[in-house]
């Protein structure tokens, strides 16, 4: 099988599969799920793509992910990995390199400009969305919804992908690959497969409906294809070495090493734990 992570529910590719937890329900070729617990079978998949995903995940959670992923990959195949490129972005922020944000503008419409280079900087690693919930540490506001909660540079991720068991991590230039598919750059189904920034102006301009409202998007258009956003994006190839399974005591989510066992402090809260059991929140 081959796979796409969080590909959406607008995405095809002939021969792939994709998983994304915003699908109504399974389908041929699309399956509904969660990165944490992906619903295949060991050493399913002999090629994984997954773009501009990982940064959406809770960075505590981020090993517990790569190891589903290398889960369900057999030996020697290969994960192809887009994140925004936090080196690059933020060597930009430190030049007040205008010309590169005005060509990362170009490439996401939706950066934040009112802050200057600051505010664009942060919109890579923070940013407003749907894919995670902040409520109040009483459980009884909504603070708001987010979609980027973190970002990487190269170092970042070779070291997590090798503490997850995958082996052969490199760096890849836009399209560059062994693998005939992940030579396509994403494109619009049916038409020219020659990559251009997907953006506001190209759907009016290709008379395309790509609109939010409400809560919910309207497109009448399939996304498909690999690579994307060339500028900002960093791009990984790594290979499965071997499967580590992590022990929840050894979980490197608990470690003092890396701080992130205070993230799990309010669990020693009594209040906090009832409030949690109380509304059927798993923790």
């Amino acid at each position: 099988m081959k796979i796409n992570l969080g590909a959406g529910p607008n995405w095809h590719q002939s021969g792939w599969h994709i998983l994304d937890y915003k699908l109504q329900k399974n389908e041929k070729f699309k399956i509904k799920g969660d990165l944490n617990k992906i619903n295949l079978k060991d050493k399913t998949c002999e090629q994984v793509f997954i773009s501009h995903t990982l940064e959406h995940i809770p960075h505590i959670q981020i090993q517990n992910v790569l190891t589903e992923i290398n889960r369900i990959m057999q030996k020697n195949a290969v994960v192809r990995i887009l994140v925004p490129n936090l080196e690059k972005i933020a060597k930009a922020y430190v030049k007040k390199d205008k010309n590169f944000f005005k060509k990362a503008i170009d490439e996401d419409h939706s950066i934040r400009t009112d802050l200057g280079y600051g505010g664009m900087l942060m919109n890579f690693i923070v940013s407003p969305g749907q894919d995670t919930i902040l409520i109040d540490r009483n459980l009884k506001k909504f603070i708001a919804g987010y979609a980027h909660l973190y970002a990487y540079d190269f170092d970042m991720m070779k070291a997590l992908l090798k503490k997850c068991g995958f082996k052969s991590v490199t760096k890849k230039k836009f399209c560059d690959s062994s693998i005939p598919d992940f030579r396509i750059p994403c494109h619009i189904l049916g038409r020219s497969k020659k990559y251009r920034n997907l953006n506001n102006k190209f759907y009016k301009r290709n008379n395309l409906i790509h609109t939010y409202k409400n809560g919910k998007y309207k497109i009448n258009f399939k996304f498909s294809g690999f690579d994307k956003d060339p500028l900002t994006s960093l791009i990984i190839e790594a290979k499965k070495d071997k499967f580590i399974k992590i022990k929840k005591k050894n979980n490197i989510n608990l470690s003092t090493k890396n701080y992130n066992n205070y993230a799990f402090s309010l669990l020693y809260n009594k209040k906090v734990k009832t409030s949690l059991r109380d509304k059927k929140i798993k923790y």
